[in-house]
């Protein structure tokens, strides 16, 4: 059986990737790391808006939501702490437990996580600038998908709305959740 792992990764929007663009650029994570660090600017996915509708397609929101940066919901933030688990995913406000266990899974394959979520990836000052990526397999293919990292929020609650981690300054899981999202 082939290791699927060593395929050809495509950037999000990408000719042949079976993903578009709203702009029909494809999406680079490290250029766009790259140009923000540069400009020291916080990234902004315009391809993945933090409007109602990304939160709950058409369906009626259960309850509001604010957009917040990890920062803005806990004190040093981290994307991964010291290492991963099953318990660094914990169901909210979604009923996508089935999504929430292939995360869950996900973290007993080490080599398969480490393909699925990128390492590097970090809130440290100098390699932070709100871009984060994520490797999904869709239609026969892994398609580099990033995100920036505003999270939708109860709006009565400083907490995130949806998947969270049992560590709450711990964000992997929400950032992932918020690519297979897009």
């Amino acid at each position: 059986m082939a290791d699927k792992t060593k395929e050809k990764i495509y950037r999000f929007g990408e000719r042949f990737s079976g993903t578009k663009t709203r702009s029909g650029e494809p999406q680079d994570y490290e250029v766009l790391l790259k140009e923000c660090l540069k400009r020291q600017e916080l990234f902004e996915d315009h391809e993945f808006p933090c409007v109602r509708e990304t939160a709950w397609g058409t369906t009626k929101p259960q309850f509001r939501i604010v957009w917040k940066r990890p920062w803005e919901i806990c004190e040093n933030p981290a994307f991964l702490n010291e290492s991963f688990s099953r318990f660094d995913v914990e169901q909210g406000g979604l009923g996508n437990c089935w999504v929430l266990a292939s995360m869950a899974t996900l973290t007993l394959h080490k080599d398969l996580f480490k393909n699925v979520v990128p390492e590097g990836q970090s809130f440290e000052k100098d390699k932070y600038a709100g871009i984060f990526h994520f490797r999904l397999w869709k239609a026969n293919r892994w398609i580099d998908v990033v995100v920036d990292d505003r999270l939708p929020c109860r709006k009565d609650e400083n907490k995130l709305a949806f998947v969270s981690s049992s560590a709450s300054n711990e964000f992997w899981s929400a950032l992932l959740e918020k690519a297979y999202a897009k």
